[in-house]
């Protein structure tokens, strides 16, 4: 049974007929709540494999005009039979649940048809794409070949993904844009060397070979993509990134249930802010009052590992926080196995400095979690 739905939308982010009769058991609910995951799920694979339910594994996202298409009359069919579900006799964490559903497709709606991140954001594509494949690789929830086998079937739907984009992009805000390409190599490097990688145990010729047709495709579709991204599309990204107050407050609603005026939460960020500036002067004063708050966080920040070794800092780090925790007995860790630290995926080094990567919620068989830092480029300076 899929439940705890709120967990399950931390971890993360078919048509049916809708009757007419108020569905009102414990039972009922149940299902209803099977029956959104199915329709969810069918649209979004990827998700479902990173939940932890594999049937999805093989499938990959549809961008497509019909794809988008099918996703808002699915959605509106599960609207429908969400809001004729009487849920007066429903438990406290079963309404919650309920307004999580809800909330969840109010929320797909208002990108789909108000915000259209599909339209603005080249990265959206590759990244995404990218991603259902790292999904497959980073976790031993099945042997290898089998794994293999899923790989080379999202593979095959690549190519479908990068056209879907030259299609629906329009006039995207230059930011998007130059993301995407500041990516792309990464994300070219990432399937000529790490995915063939992370199947080196596999030994079936043919399976390989079916591989190896697949995985060239992408790298020249994705070389294809970068190339019309710097010249088609990146001399015409004129788009406003902003999405306005109306849909940011809606966005704020469905998707984190917060109902507070944005000029009030203006107010509580401005309070925030001018309160830690006042804090940041105190303790920069204490450090060296000689020196101003920039100049002494300019001296402190000369103070790090070399590049080579961060990874090995950060999981000394680590080691050294549980060692405190457990000293102090401030918590009890459940969990004895550290993550593990590995350096952030090409698709998501552009916008992330450290993130946690833990397993699905209904993940059973890998529970490997990975803490993920961004690591130094050469390029930079």
């Amino acid at each position: 049974m899929m439940k705890r739905i709120a967990s399950l939308f931390i971890l993360l982010f078919m048509p049916l007929s809708i009757t007419s009769a108020a569905q009102t058991s414990k039972a009922d609910f149940d299902k209803l709540v099977d029956d959104f995951f199915d329709v969810f799920f069918q649209h979004h694979p990827s998700q479902g494999t990173a939940a932890g339910f594999h049937q999805y594994d093989t499938k990959l996202e549809d961008f497509s005009k019909a794809g988008i298409d099918a996703e808002t009359a699915d959605m509106t069919k599960m609207q429908a039979k969400l809001a004729a579900f009487d849920n007066s006799k429903l438990g406290e964490d079963d309404a919650a649940d309920l307004q999580i559903l809800q909330d969840t497709i109010r929320a797909r709606f208002l990108e789909l048809q108000n915000i259209q991140m599909w339209r603005k954001d080249a990265d959206e594509y590759t990244s995404g794409a990218t991603e259902s494949i790292f999904q497959i690789m980073k976790r031993n929830f099945a042997p290898q070949a089998e794994r293999l086998r899923s790989v080379i079937a999202r593979e095959k739907q690549i190519p479908k993904v990068l056209e879907a984009a030259r299609k629906n992009l329009n006039n995207p805000p230059r930011v998007y844009t130059e993301v995407a390409i500041e990516q792309l190599p990464g994300v070219i490097g990432f399937f000529k060397e790490d995915v063939p990688n992370a199947f080196s145990e596999v030994k079936d010729a043919k399976l390989l070979a079916e591989f190896k047709k697949s995985n060239q495709a992408v790298i020249e579709a994705l070389g294809k993509y970068q190339a019309f991204l710097e010249k088609t599309v990146l001399p015409a990204s004129k788009g406003d990134f902003r999405i306005g107050g109306e849909n940011y407050s809606k966005k704020l609603l469905y998707e984190d249930m917060v109902d507070i005026p944005l000029d009030r939460l203006l107010e509580i960020g401005y309070a925030d802010l001018h309160k830690n500036q006042a804090q940041l002067k105190d303790v920069a004063a204490k450090i060296d009052p000689n020196h101003t708050p920039h100049e002494v966080l300019a001296e402190l920040e000369k103070d790090h590992p070399p590049a080579d070794q961060l990874l090995q800092t950060f999981r000394n780090v680590l080691g050294d926080i549980r060692s405190y925790i457990e000293a102090k007995k401030i918590i009890t860790i459940p969990s004895t196995v550290p993550p593990i630290v590995e350096d952030t995926p090409p698709f998501a080094r552009a916008l992330t400095t450290a993130s946690m990567d833990t397993p699905g919620a209904y993940e059973t068989k890998a529970d490997e979690a990975m803490f993920n830092v961004t690591t130094a480029d050469p390029t930079w300076k």
